[in-house]
């Protein structure tokens, strides 16, 4: 159970704000006066494309599974690939522009387009080759059984006076 806890470190919690948030959203507001100040309708668009994603997840780790969901919206399941090797949840999504999109000279950009890895270590009591990933609606579900008796090989230690 200890190296799950630097899982629990890595997972935002409910009222988890990006610390950036606020300098991005500072530059945004200065980029927009920049250019209205100087008479300019619209930005370099290109600069927004490829660039990596990282998609908010929550991790589950219960008595009889350990589950993974990740937002990643704007994405089909024909984006997304999802692999286990030698313990490693691997997650991988990208988003690309539309071609549609090409050419337009937008005056505000926030959709953000790329691709991203995440990548998670599993417990030892999973057993890999019943899991299972659904995908609806821009999220993604990971669903690893554990292992029968795995909830057994616990061993709490009592812990003594040095």
């Amino acid at each position: 159970m200890a190296h799950l806890m630097n899982w629990h470190k890595s997972v935002p919690s409910k009222h988890f704000q990006n610390p950036l948030s606020k300098m991005q959203t500072a530059l945004d507001k200065m980029m927009q006066d920049f250019y209205s100040d100087f008479g300019l309708s619209s930005f370099p668009s290109n600069e927004f494309e490829n660039i990596m994603l990282s998609p908010s997840i929550d991790i589950i780790d219960d008595e009889k599974h350990f589950k993974v969901e990740a937002e990643m919206p704007g994405m089909g399941e024909e984006d997304i690939q999802v692999t286990i090797n030698e313990g490693i949840l691997c997650v991988k999504g990208e988003k690309e522009t539309s071609k549609q999109d090409k050419d337009k000279h937008y005056s505000m950009r926030e959709i953000s387009y790329g691709s991203y890895t995440r990548t998670i270590r599993l417990p030892d009591s999973v057993d890999a080759d019943k899991a299972k990933a659904s995908f609806k609606k821009g999220m993604l579900w990971v669903d690893i059984p554990k292992k029968e008796g795995a909830a057994a090989q616990n061993k709490k230690l009592k812990v003594e006076k040095a």
